[in-house]
């Protein structure tokens, strides 16, 4: 039954950041975001960005894996990447879950975010 559940829940995961239609993200100009995704540095794979942002309108910060407290070998944790937001506008990126020296074959998994960055309370059109 546990190991029903499980593959049930990694399916679920897998289909959640599978690339198809971007997920949205709204912030505010000035405002820090971040994207957090599912990792396994054990497994060679990493996300990386295969599709930045504009970056006249969002820069990338940051990113940093931090693995499971799970004392079990191999066990995954998380990537984290953090960007601010620089201007008003929208701007689409992806990323992709493969492992580097593997040029070509496809990613494991993508996804894709579009982000909508409106004016804040400083620029006056909040």
């Amino acid at each position: 039954m546990r190991l029903l559940l499980s593959a049930w829940l990694a399916l679920c995961w897998l289909a959640s950041v599978q690339a198809g239609e971007p997920k949205p993200l709204a912030v505010v100009v000035g405002q820090e975001f971040k994207i957090t995704l599912p990792a396994n540095a054990t497994t060679g794979y990493q996300w990386v960005l295969d599709q930045p942002p504009d970056e006249k309108l969002v820069r990338v910060l940051k990113s940093n894996y931090k693995r499971s407290d799970s004392k079990l070998m191999g066990a995954g944790g998380k990537m984290t990447w953090t960007f601010k937001a620089l201007a008003a506008g929208k701007t689409e990126m992806k990323l992709k879950y493969a492992r580097p020296w593997e040029k070509n074959e496809p990613p494991a998994q993508a996804t894709n975010y579009v982000v909508i960055i409106k004016a804040g309370k400083k620029d006056g059109n909040r």
